[in-house]
């Protein structure tokens, strides 16, 4: 599809009276996003106006007036922050206490080879929100590649949201995976195809945004409908087809308090900040699999920049702090959407300028700062060894060494002129085991 008919595509598509209608509806009082693709095919990620004032939509003209504000891109998928804030008027309203609700979230991501499983999953999660005595407060969003299940706020007292309402809304998730842990495990043995394995995680963050109701998917022609969750087993991909779609009309329907019980349980149970994810990972020389149990980007980012820098460097302790470092930097980059800029390198202009007694060090054509006592730091705060090993190394449990010696393996099976480049090094060395953290064990 050319540039012009994506644009009259999506324009299309999001001036549908209901497409713009539902839209508005899970958009209320949350930061939005477009994400669009530029005419030399960069992927942007827009979140602000021009006065830096966050992206909001709290009527079907707002949705009009976004389009027309990124025209001159192709506009493709919005999204929407679990959060919900009291005001949003500029850059210092999006601080943590002003927070109202977060929205209780549980991604369920697969291949669309198998539907199937994916459906089994949210049937799962779906009857132990009912053994809670959540019945009706919930719905479904098929996201493209998967389902996102998620719990109806309102359905929580405000009593609850008084506190802290991400902490609320972590620790249901957490808890409801945690419950049908095992289930859920078995389920992902079940799924066979090789470059899109079932997985499921608990992935609420301040930062978190969700695909809304009917937007397109960002690289995929479907549209992100919602499913009654009673006709879960009906549907199908053709459900999703932008010519035809079907989608549930009454997913916001919610009964105050229904959920109180469940939060009041997850809150008791969920005293830590170790997030569950369930996927499979392939045993090394073997069909059979070992479930991984809380392994995302995020720690994947941190272990091979962690190798990388071993491998140029040679120091250990560094090495954990410059990983956990760059993961950090990488998911900021994301989730604050950059507007598509591309990240500078160290030999270009750098606009954040180190704080007095703060160091550079360059790794190849990369930039880091570091404190006095030597280790890499972001946003004020130091990475150290300790950092790494309570973020990263715990979430592989006993396996760690293993992986870490696979990634050190794997890194250095490339040029050095690849490991000293940034761009090159996300391109070829990361993305490929980006969601396959096993490919490690056969590299």
């Amino acid at each position: 599809m050319n540039e012009r008919a994506g644009i009259e595509f999506s324009f299309k598509h999001y001036l549908r009276e209901d497409v713009a209608s539902e839209i508005t509806k899970f958009c209320r009082g949350r930061w939005v996003a477009l994400e669009s693709v530029s005419r030399r095919g960069r992927r942007i990620f827009h979140r602000y106006w021009d006065n830096e004032r966050p992206l909001t939509i709290s009527s079907p003209v707002d949705v009009k007036r976004i389009l027309n504000r990124f025209r001159y891109s192709v506009p493709r998928t919005f999204y929407a922050s679990a959060n919900i804030y009291g005001r949003l008027k500029g850059k210092e309203d999006l601080r943590r206490d002003n927070i109202l609700y977060s929205t209780p979230s549980w991604d369920i991501d697969g291949s669309l080879n198998e539907v199937d499983l994916i459906k089994e999953a949210a049937r799962i999660l779906i009857e132990e929100l009912r053994r809670h005595e959540v019945e009706r407060s919930f719905y479904l969003i098929w996201s493209g590649r998967g389902i996102h299940l998620h719990l109806n706020e309102r359905a929580i007292s405000d009593k609850f949201w008084e506190t802290d309402p991400l902490r609320i809304s972590f620790s249901i998730v957490e808890y409801v995976l945690r419950e049908v842990r095992d289930d859920l495990m078995k389920l992902c043995e079940r799924s066979k195809d090789p470059e899109r394995r079932l997985k499921l995680e608990n992935i609420m963050d301040v930062q978190r945004v969700f695909t809304t109701p009917l937007s397109l998917h960002r690289e995929l022609d479907l549209v992100a409908v919602t499913i009654d969750p009673e006709k879960l087993d009906e549907f199908d991909l053709s459900w999703a087809d932008p010519r035809n779609f079907r989608y549930w009309r009454d997913w916001d329907r919610y009964s105050e308090g229904e959920a109180d019980r469940l939060a009041e349980r997850a809150l008791e149970a969920v005293k830590d900040e170790n997030r569950l994810s369930i996927t499979l990972e392939q045993r090394e020389g073997r069909g059979r699999g070992l479930p991984i149990r809380s392994v995302g980007r995020f720690q994947v980012m941190a272990l091979v920049q962690a190798a990388r820098y071993y491998v140029l460097k040679g120091d250990l302790e560094k090495a954990k702090s410059f990983g956990l470092n760059r993961a950090i930097f990488y998911a900021w980059a994301k989730h604050r959407g950059v507007g598509g800029r591309r990240i500078k390198t160290a030999r270009e202009k750098i606009s954040e300028k180190p704080k007095k007694g703060v160091i550079e060090e360059y790794i190849g054509d990369e930039v880091a700062f570091k404190s006095k006592d030597g280790w890499f730091m972001i946003g004020g705060q130091a990475q150290r060894p300790t950092d790494f090993d309570r973020q990263v190394t715990v979430r592989f449990g006993k396996a760690f060494e293993k992986y870490w010696e696979a990634a050190v393996k794997y890194v250095k099976s490339f040029p050095r002129e690849t490991l000293e480049s940034q761009r090159e090094f996300y391109k070829r060395v990361y993305l490929p085991i980006r969601d396959r953290i096993d490919k490690l064990l056969s590299a």
